[in-house]
């Protein structure tokens, strides 16, 4: 029978390493990547990409920076995943930091049409307050569900009621059923104190910089760089383009990354707060053997 191991948590928190140390624990485990823009392969450095070999990883950089891969592909690839191990006992370790792939996973993936090309258009030329007072007379309750900061998320909410004429949450509603009951699951939650975790922020930046991140970087500006795909809203991405053309310094683009990392950590949590209230939180840098071998006798009384 498969194990199910789901670690999420705020960029920066040490998510990987522990997926890493915690797979000591169990024979043939598969690491599994829920991050969405580590799936592109253009992107090593700039996203931490994991490298340790010893433990399987699966689902890292197996995209191209021209495909615009969605939550509904990463489900397909998963359950591929499990197709081919499905003869063998295996415990999957998922992790990343993308909510949206983590909630399709354990509850299903939402059936929401496509949306038109004019809609999204005339949507990406407005700003959030447009959103915000759309969503606020037609559709209250989503504003009480989503981060209000995060345009994307409003955006894509007034998106789905412009072109459906029905809420985001009536779609959401409709979910395909999941890969993976949660109660079948062990479900962790990386959390740290902000100031710590705004220190690991910095620390990070610093090891990319020091890394060849810029190179990086510029080889795929220079070979395919698109600002539509997805792969482009990696943060850093587009600072550190900036500091190519000679728009910012160097220190300039140290802070401007650092501050947007901090900013996208901000969101996570709220996203977690919101959607991952029964998840178990667990702070990576106070855990000892004893507290891990705790987790892995609740993961084997899970299955």
């Amino acid at each position: 029978m498969h194990k199910f191991i789901c670690i999420s948590g705020c960029t920066a928190s040490g998510k990987s390493s522990f997926a890493i140390e915690l797979a000591d624990y169990f024979e043939s485990p598969v690491i599994i990547n829920a991050d969405a823009l580590q799936v592109y392969d253009c992107w090593k450095i700039l996203t931490d990409r994991p490298t340790e070999k010893k433990t399987m990883h699966d689902l890292y950089g197996h995209v191209s920076y021209t495909v615009n891969y969605s939550v509904g592909d990463w489900i397909k690839d998963v359950k591929n995943i499990f197709d081919l191990y499905s003869k063998n006992s295996k415990t999957f370790i998922f992790v990343g930091g993308t909510g949206l792939y983590f909630n399709a996973l354990l509850n299903g993936l939402s059936q929401i049409p496509q949306i038109p090309e004019e809609i999204r258009d005339f949507a990406n030329s407005c700003d959030l307050s447009f959103f915000l007072k759309g969503l606020n007379v037609n559709d209250p309750d989503i504003l009480e569900k989503i981060d209000t900061n995060n345009k994307r998320r409003v955006q894509r909410a007034w998106e789905v009621l412009e072109a459906t004429g029905k809420s985001i949450l009536y779609w959401q509603s409709k979910n395909t059923p999941p890969l993976i009951s949660a109660s079948n699951a062990t479900l962790l939650l990386v959390e740290l104190e902000k100031e710590c975790l705004a220190n690991r922020i910095s620390n990070r930046v610093n090891h990319m910089l020091e890394c060849g991140v810029i190179k990086e970087v510029e080889q795929v500006y220079n070979t395919c760089w698109d600002k539509k795909l997805p792969f482009a809203k990696a943060i850093g991405a587009e600072e550190i383009v900036s500091y190519l053309k000679g728009e910012i310094s160097f220190e300039k683009l140290f802070q401007n990354i650092a501050l947007k990392t901090r900013q996208f950590a901000k969101r996570q949590r709220t996203w977690q707060r919101n959607y991952m209230k029964n998840w178990s939180p667990i702070n990576t840098l106070e855990l000892n053997r004893l507290d891990i071998k705790k987790i892995v006798k609740k993961v084997k009384a899970n299955n």
